[in-house]
């Protein structure tokens, strides 16, 4: 006797449902291939499975003894079809953007990744380019500076963290000793930018224009290394989350000066596509950058 997994599976579902119409609607099947599929397996266990009432079906002693290995087929199928999901979103590496100004999780974020058995790679980029990568599919994801606007249509957000905008100082800086200053102090500073374009530059172009401060002398130095270190070496001052100069923080060399204005936190968020559901690759890296989010929360608290 040959029996056919399909079979079984469907009659778990038909008592699980109690009614043959809802069972093929779950399992979308024609309601006459789902009676096709019972008879075929009444015909090979010899006798009746359940009986037709008012309200739908009732199994018989047959059916009620055969309904614990339908179950079990149906639950192991089940997860056998998981796991072939899994491993296909395993099968290439996860891609993920990340913007300048989040750099400094990729470290974290690709070996907490790895020692769940899953291979990511990073891309850093401006903001505006990461989402446009994710809609266009060459990204599963990106972590980014939240845009001022709505988000491109095919995208979705969630919230990573957010952190308030500083103005960064060399250590022993007289602006140091404030704790606080409007940005008029350092209208007469050396101004240091990062990667002109960026979300973070945009926003201290953005506050620096609401106090009305043109520094006199700017350099652009391309790349947020190079700001730390110019500031740390003395050379000027600059706009950035703290976050990203944490390790000049921590060793002394630079100082975080909060700013008195409107509108200087930066929120960031975890942006993937919007049928993020039905995509494994951009679902799972959705999930493993938010379980980041979660272990960090618990390293600062137990560190506090």
């Amino acid at each position: 006797m040959r029996l056919n997994p399909d079979y079984l599976v469907t009659f778990s579902v038909v008592a699980e449902y109690g009614n043959i119409s809802r069972a093929a609607e779950a399992l979308r099947l024609s309601q006459p291939a789902v009676s096709g599929q019972l008879r075929a397996l009444q015909d090979l266990v010899g006798e009746r499975l359940y009986t037709r009432t008012a309200y739908g079906i009732t199994l018989t002693d047959a059916g009620q003894d055969l309904l614990g290995y339908a179950r079990v087929m149906a639950t192991t199928l089940s997860g056998a079809a998981e796991y072939l999901r899994t491993r296909q979103a395993r099968s290439r590496p996860l891609r993920l953007g990340l913007s300048w100004t989040l750099s400094g999780y990729a470290v974290s974020l690709v070996a907490d990744a790895h020692q769940t058995g899953h291979d990511v790679r990073v891309t850093s980029g401006h903001s505006l380019i990461l989402m446009e990568s994710v809609v266009a599919g060459a990204l599963d994801a990106a972590l980014i500076v939240q845009p001022a606007g709505p988000l491109p249509a095919g995208l979705a957000g969630h919230r990573f963290s957010a952190e308030d905008l500083c103005l960064l100082v060399p250590a022993g800086h007289p602006l140091e000793a404030r704790g606080s200053t409007p940005l008029l102090a350092a209208a007469q500073e050396v101004f240091l930018w990062p990667m002109v374009g960026s979300a973070v530059a945009r926003h201290a172009e953005r506050l620096l224009n609401e106090a009305t401060v043109l520094p006199e002398v700017q350099f652009e130095l391309g790349s947020i290394t190079a700001v730390r270190e110019a500031v740390g070496r003395g050379l000027g001052v600059t706009i950035l989350p703290p976050s990203v100069a944490r390790p000049e923080i921590v060793a002394g060399q630079v100082s975080p000066v909060l700013i008195e204005a409107l509108n200087v936190t930066l929120t960031y968020v975890v942006v993937v596509p919007s049928d993020v559901v039905v995509r494994p690759e951009a679902r799972r890296l959705l999930d493993l950058v938010l379980h980041a989010r979660r272990s960090a929360q618990r390293e600062r608290a137990a560190g506090r």
